[in-house]
């Protein structure tokens, strides 16, 4: 698990944000904050996700699509995101970080912009897409599933 600080941009039916927000490797989703996902008109899909904190605390949030997303300039449209309510502790430590308060890039996001965390460095690196670049050069095969009746 590692952070990183990245650029951000959200853009909702009723408003946009952007600043630097913490990239948490170990976190699946991006996580934005209900205040600032109902002010921005983040639209709702209907579907709950459980996300657990770093103390072992589970919390229920919504999931909602952001109409677009970017992470240092690399644009997502309609991008997944855990909207719930940010402990007071929470929202502190992102500010002592040095990163938004209200905003928490995930895993899936970060991938999707073509980006990994440098375990070495603690920087963001674009990558691309790894995998699509090995199948191109040969170096990628499907798992072939084993012969019937086996």
């Amino acid at each position: 698990m590692g952070f990183a600080r990245a650029r951000f941009r959200v853009v909702g039916a009723r408003g946009s944000v952007g600043g630097v927000a913490l990239v948490d490797t170990g976190s699946p989703m991006t996580v934005v904050d209900r205040g600032v996902a109902e002010a921005l008109g983040l639209r709702p899909t209907g579907r709950t996700v459980k996300l657990a904190t770093l103390s072992g605390v589970e919390v229920l949030c919504s999931e909602a699509v952001a109409e677009l997303f970017e992470v240092e300039g690399e644009a997502l449209a309609y991008e997944r995101a855990a909207v719930c309510e940010l402990p007071g502790s929470v929202r502190e430590k992102l500010s002592a970080m040095g990163a938004d308060p209200s905003l928490i890039i995930g895993v899936i996001t970060l991938e999707a912009a073509g980006f990994a965390v440098n375990p070495v460095t603690g920087k963001l690196e674009r990558v691309g897409w790894l995998a699509l670049q090995a199948a191109h050069a040969g170096g990628f095969q499907r798992p072939q599933p084993p012969p019937l009746g086996h």
